[in-house]
């Protein structure tokens, strides 16, 4: 999604009170509409863990910003919302909970395989572990993807061969890879977190 939308969303005016949306809510709530086709305002809620409030906020800056159309069976996305689904999801191919407990960064490790998003674009992963523990979380690996091997940015060592094997075991798994990807991986006390963490850190990327 461009960063220029998720601004004209979080930044739209409204009648309603001030409160602390954040670009990964924008994110999550297109992603959620976007798999669900429709959506109503009660589950939403549920799936972004916001009070009623808050949806309802986030729920009239996306229909001001004409990313969502609100009907009788909950909101549905636009064909301008349509586009960021289709942009957010060409770019992140697979997303989800992965096995990283000997990493030591949590209870529990988000993944995310973000295409061909590699190389200048990553510097030391220092940036995406800050954006993830803003947002949540407490830690972020950010790895490269090339000639089959998960290289550290910092100094390309190979994380299979210097380091616990389970989480990449689970990202081979998904099939989802191809070279010169950007796999990023969050851990946090929770699902939600470590998910919200994972988005934050895809998006100093995106």
């Amino acid at each position: 999604m461009p960063r220029q939308k998720l601004t004209q969303v979080l930044t739209s005016d409204y009648k309603g009170p001030k409160i602390g949306l954040t670009e990964v809510h924008v994110i999550k709530a297109i992603l959620a509409i976007g798999d669900n086709d429709s959506i109503g305002r009660g589950r939403l809620s549920e799936i972004l863990d916001l009070g009623q409030g808050e949806v309802r906020t986030l729920i009239r800056r996306l229909k001001s910003t004409a990313l969502i159309s609100v009907g009788p069976e909950g909101c549905h996305l636009t064909e301008a919302g349509k586009k960021e689904f289709d942009y957010f999801s060409r770019r992140i191919l697979w997303r989800g909970i992965v096995v990283g407990s000997s990493l030591g960064i949590g209870k529990v490790s988000y993944g995310l395989i973000v295409r061909e998003r590699g190389g200048g674009r990553v510097n030391k992963g220092i940036e995406q572990r800050d954006a993830a523990i803003k947002a949540g979380a407490n830690a972020a690996l950010t790895v490269l993807y090339s000639k089959n091997k998960f290289l550290m940015p910092s100094t390309m060592s190979n994380c299979e061969t210097k380091g616990p094997s389970e989480p990449w075991v689970s990202i081979r798994k998904t099939g989802a890879l191809s070279d010169g990807d950007t796999i990023i991986i969050v851990g946090a006390d929770n699902s939600l977190d470590a998910e919200y963490g994972a988005l934050a850190a895809a998006l100093t990327i995106l």
